[in-house]
């Protein structure tokens, strides 16, 4: 069943892909981004959310100002630990919900001028909001790449980024998934073209089931 008039494009790939900045290089279509990590941040900013994983969690979450740590909160949930494990499925339970609902609102109220809506989401296939998506697209990203990137924007260590993809699915199940395959080992702009044949073929095909 399709969420919108317009196609949605789900991205995803290993932690430090670039999946995020690959939606930016795009110059032939109108693009509308939902970042579903930009929204669960806000989520965890929010009284009534902040109220529901203090509950479950305790009072030792939150920072000096009583807004939630998410340094606290990854030591908590990130980890293959039993009690690691079981602390990051309550933690889901609780805001992926959330994020759903709000990724959904945003996607039924983009501008139908828009040609594609892209689902930027960290956890897309993990959480199961691939059945919001039209067309899933894997970006494929060497892991020293990926490590060079993790530890110039975010000063992740090598440990530290197997840590938080043991929280994730195998980038090769990931990509076995999608439907495409964006190569982004080389330039921005080669990626970005490879990245435009993909939209393409995306909206050509959902133009063509439309008029069936």
């Amino acid at each position: 069943m399709r969420m919108s008039a317009i196609p949605v494009v789900g991205i995803t790939g290993g932690i430090g892909s670039g999946k995020s900045s690959l939606p930016r290089t795009v110059t032939r279509f109108r693009l509308h981004i939902i970042d579903a990590d930009a929204i669960a941040h806000s989520l965890l900013r929010e009284p009534d959310m902040i109220g529901q994983i203090v509950q479950e969690f305790g009072t030792r979450i939150l920072n000096a100002d009583g807004q939630i740590s998410r340094g606290h909160l990854a030591e908590i949930v990130f980890g293959n630990r039993p009690e690691q494990q079981l602390a990051r499925q309550r933690l889901q339970a609780i805001l992926h919900p959330a994020v759903r609902k709000e990724s959904l609102r945003q996607i039924q109220a983009v501008p139908q001028d828009a040609d594609c809506i892209i689902l930027d989401a960290a956890l897309l296939l993990e959480a199961g909001w691939g059945d919001l998506c039209d067309a899933l697209v894997f970006v494929d990203t060497a892991l020293a790449r990926r490590q060079d990137r993790v530890s110039s924007s975010r000063g992740w260590s090598r440990d530290e980024l197997e840590r938080r993809e043991q929280c994730q699915w195998p980038v090769d199940r990931k990509k076995q998934i999608a439907d495409f395959v964006v190569d982004n080992s080389g330039t921005a702009q080669e990626s970005g073209r490879q990245f435009e044949e993909v939209l393409q073929a995306v909206l050509t095909s959902f133009r063509t089931q439309d008029s069936a």
